[in-house]
C-alpha cells in the first residue's frame, strides 16, 4: 500500500557509526512500538495480566497525553502504534513496561527480567502508514502456524473490536485520528467499513510491513529518512540523541503567528466562545508543538477546563481534513521554523 523505507545497516555504519538504531523524541512523533518477553518468556498468564497491562497503557494516555492508534496483546510479545504530542516516549515506556514488571513479579513470585532488552520503537512519518501497520498489528492474532482465533474480532487483548463495533470501544483509544488520513484522501466515505474490509481481505495473506531488510529504524519517505538522520547527526548516548532538538516556542509565538496568518489579533482567541478564525488551529498548534499543560493552554482560549480545550483540538482536526486548512497550518509551522518535524 505504502512503500516502506528503513535505515540500512550501511547507512547506520556511514552516517552515524552508532552501535544500535537512535532514540529520537519529538513533538507529534508516531512509533510502532514493540517488545517481547525474555526468552520468549510469557507475558501473560490469564485475563489479568491483560487487563493490568492494558491499564497501564491507559493510563499512560492519561499521564503522557499520548495518542493511542492501534495495539495488539500476544502471550509473549505486544505490538502498538503511538503518537506523542510531547516527546516523552522514553519516560512513558519505562513507566508503563517497568511498572508492569513489578506487578507481574509480585503476583507471580518471579525475579529476572520480564522483557527481552530495550523496546524497538520504530518512527512513522504521517497517518498515510497507520492502515498498514495497524493491520499487520490487528492481524497478529490470526497469523502463524498456530493462530489464536479464527477473526481478528475475536481477539479481546487489541483494538481492533473497538474499530468494528462502537460498542467495543475503549475511550482512550484514538480511532477517529486513525481514519483522519484516509478520509483526507477520500472524502466522506464510511471509513470505519472500509478499514474493516481492508483488515479482512488481509487475512488469508497477511503482508508484512517488515520484510524488507531496511527494517530498523523509521517507516516512511526517503526525506523522512534524511529528516531522521539529521536530527540524530550530533551523537547519541545510550541510544538517545544528545545536543540537536526539534525548536520549542512558547504557546504565545503559536497565537500571534495563527492570528496574523488569519487576519485577527491573537487576544480575540482567550475570549470565551470566540467566533475568532484559527482559534482551534491555534490550540491544536499549541498541543503539538510546546509543552503547555492543558490547565495552561485554558486561559489563552479563554477556557477553564482541559476538556474544553480538548474539544478545541478535536475540532481544528476536522478543520484539517481540508487542504486548505492544512496550507494554512503549514505556512504557520514555516513562518515559526517548526515545519522540519513529522508531517502527520
Amino acid at each position: 500500500m505504502f512503500d516502506l523505507v528503513i535505515l540500512l545497516n550501511a547507512q547506520l555504519q556511514g552516517e552515524m557509526a552508532m552501535p544500535r538504531p537512535p532514540r529520537i523524541q519529538f513533538p507529534g512523533a508516531i512509533y510502532h512500538v514493540i517488545t517481547r518477553g525474555d526468552g520468549r518468556r510469557t507475558l501473560f498468564h490469564d485475563q489479568g495480566h491483560y487487563d493490568r497491562f492494558t491499564k497501564g497503557l491507559a493510563d499512560e494516555v492519561e499521564r503522557s497525553q499520548w495518542k493511542v492508534l492501534a495495539f495488539c496483546w500476544m502471550p509473549n510479545h505486544i505490538h502498538a502504534l503511538v503518537q506523542t504530542p510531547l516527546p516523552n516516549l522514553a519516560s512513558g515506556m519505562q513507566h508503563w513496561l517497568s511498572g508492569y514488571a513489578n506487578w507481574y513479579a509480585k503476583r507471580n513470585q518471579r525475579t529476572g527480567h520480564l522483557f527481552q532488552g530495550r523496546y524497538k520503537a520504530l518512527l512513522v512519518e504521517d497517518g498515510g502508514y497507520f492502515w498498514t501497520l495497524s493491520r499487520y498489528i490487528h492481524l497478529n492474532c490470526v497469523s502463524g502456524t498456530r493462530p489464536l482465533v479464527d477473526h481478528p474480532e475475536s481477539w479481546p487483548h487489541s483494538s481492533y473490536p473497538g474499530y468494528c463495533r462502537k460498542s467495543n470501544r475503549l475511550p482512550w483509544v484514538a480511532y477517529d485520528d486513525h481514519h483522519a488520513y484516509w478520509q483526507g484522501q477520500n472524502g466522506g466515505k464510511n471509513a470505519t467499513a472500509a478499514y474493516r474490509k481492508y483488515v479482512e481481505e488481509g487475512i488469508d495473506c497477511i503482508e508484512d510491513p517488515f520484510k524488507t531488510h531496511l527494517r530498523e529504524w523509521v517507516f516512511g519517505s526517503a526525506d523522512f529518512l534524511n529528516r531522521m538522520i539529521a536530527l540524530a547527526g550530533d551523537g547519541t548516548e545510550n541510544g538517545t540523541p544528545r545536543n540537536r532538538k526539534l525548536r520549542r516556542v512558547e504557546p504565545q509565538s503559536i497565537l500571534d503567528a495563527t492570528a496574523k496568518e488569519f487576519g485577527c489579533d491573537a487576544s480575540e482567541y482567550a475570549v470565551y466562545r470566540s467566533g475568532a478564525p484559527g482559534r482551534a488551529l491555534a490550540a491544536w498548534l499549541c498541543r503539538r508543538w510546546t509543552s503547555a499543560t492543558l490547565p495552561e493552554l485554558g486561559p489563552l482560549f479563554g477556557l477553564s477546563g482541559t476538556g474544553s480545550v480538548s474539544n478545541l483540538t478535536r475540532t481544528a482536526e476536522v478543520q484539517l481534513k481540508k487542504r486548505a486548512m492544512i496550507i494554512r497550518k503549514q505556512t504557520i509551522e514555516t513562518e515559526l521554523g517548526l515545519n522540519i518535524g513529522n508531517k502527520a
